[in-house]
């Protein structure tokens, strides 16, 4: 027997976290965090761990998929409570040391890189990871091998012929691991409410190009600091027209470190960040902190004139290169693009720029492209609203799939495996539980 028990990640889009549960043994599939709805920026939203203490049974490990805080972000919390190892890309996990030495764990916890297409033995569970594409390099999808049969568990991705990195979803192991038969394919269905396949990465390339070259003074382009692919374009960009990078705000500039350390980025040292003002701004492009408007942010601080290195001058470019409407963050990024206009910028952001953002997760033909590749026997949509999940079980419907064939889940539903049969287990009880940062 077989038991999934979701404790973050369904029905929501952050906080993802997965326990799947033999008679003797539990492996963990991400760890992640949110953030609360309130204007704050000091807390944080985790997964409630009540279940993990109510069983006695051995934690085998933590699997991390890719280096996105709501995958990894709850670690710190889970490993003060557990002492249990995690095994992820070497990214994810010097991404996941820099929150273990706010706290002071660093040195206490077990950290194991994993590399594509190596098996590992947890138990009863054999785990084979295989890279998927996403906005982040080094993202695995798990094939599971469990008592009951193959489980495939596919967090974000996207299929993409063109990815900045040059490493395109392994279809190979995909195929071959799937061979032999897949009980259950869990998968992200962000996504599966936009038609067609989601636009490749380098399609937001020919935009920032144009963009950049235009602008007469000074630009500004802010992203995800853990959006190490377009952080590399924004680089490549200000490369092929001859101005400097310059980036401002520390959790940039630690990406930057980690990645160029461990080869994912291709940065020449003089194009890097953290030097004076030059006198002329035109020749300077500054990667800045702060896409999704918070308030201690650097280009929030630039914004309201309070950032003692640079000074936002009237006719300023500033584009926003990061996902438009994630959770929560919409009133704060209307606020500072507001605040950007007010003080003379040209803002380029969602509303009135295409083309400045590619997701990270596929759309319904990517959607449909997997559940081919796998041929599950049983499909979970995990990763997003019940809007998402319901547009995923209808996608199920057009590749001949029966109705009784999907499980859309709710937060406390839980699902239990035999040997070819799937049903709903017992609800468990979940809490939201906040904690500081």
């Amino acid at each position: 027997m077989l038991k999934f028990i979701p404790l973050g990640g369904i029905a929501e889009v952050t906080k993802n976290m997965f326990v799947y549960e033999t008679d003797r043994d539990i492996l963990i599939v991400d760890c992640g965090a949110g953030f609360p709805e309130e204007e704050t920026e000091d807390r944080l939203l985790i997964p409630d761990f009540s279940y993990l203490h109510s069983v006695n049974k051995n934690i085998r490990g933590v699997i991390i998929s890719h280096a996105h805080f709501d995958h990894y972000g709850a670690l710190p919390s889970l490993l003060s409570e557990f002492d249990v190892p995690v095994f992820s890309s070497r990214l994810a996990l010097e991404f996941l040391k820099e929150k273990l030495k706010e706290v002071e764990l660093d040195k206490r916890v077990h950290l194991h890189p994993l590399r594509p297409k190596e098996r590992l033995r947890l138990g009863d569970f054999g785990v084979t990871p295989f890279l998927v594409n996403h906005s982040v390099p080094n993202t695995f999808a798990f094939c599971l091998e469990t008592p009951v049969g193959r489980i495939f568990h596919v967090s974000d991705y996207k299929f993409d012929l063109t990815p900045v990195d040059g490493k395109i979803f392994d279809f190979k192991s995909c195929v071959n691991l799937a061979g032999s038969g897949v009980l259950a394919l869990f998968s992200d269905c962000l996504g599966a409410c936009e038609n067609g396949f989601t636009q490749t990465e380098k399609g937001i390339e020919d935009t920032l190009y144009r963009l950049i070259a235009k602008a007469k003074a000074q630009v500004f382009v802010t992203t995800l600091s853990s959006n190490i692919s377009r952080i590399q374009q924004i680089i490549s960009m200000a490369r092929r027209l001859n101005r400097e990078v310059v980036v401002l705000g520390r959790s940039i500039e630690t990406s930057i470190k980690i990645a160029k350390r461990l080869g994912y980025l291709r940065v020449k040292r003089s194009k890097e960040s953290r030097r004076k003002r030059r006198a002329d701004e035109s020749k300077i492009v500054y990667l800045v902190a702060g896409s999704y408007g918070q308030s201690n942010s650097t280009l929030m601080r630039i914004a309201q004139g309070k950032y003692p290195r640079v000074s936002l001058k009237k006719g300023a470019v500033v584009i926003f290169s990061a996902d438009p409407s994630p959770p929560n963050t919409k009133d704060k990024v209307d606020k500072l693009v507001d605040l950007l206009t007010i003080r003379g910028a040209r803002v380029h952001y969602y509303e009135i720029q295409e083309n400045l953002h590619t997701s990270g997760h596929g759309s319904a033909g990517d959607i449909k492209l997997l559940f081919a590749l796998v041929k599950p026997k049983f499909l979970i949509p995990i990763g997003g609203c019940p809007r998402h999940m319901r547009a995923y079980s209808l996608l199920a419907e057009e590749m001949r799939m029966n109705k009784k064939q999907v499980f859309e889940l709710l937060p406390g539903d839980t699902l239990v495996f035999t040997k070819d049969k799937i049903c709903r287990g017992p609800r468990i009880a979940l809490k939201e539980r906040i904690v500081l940062v």
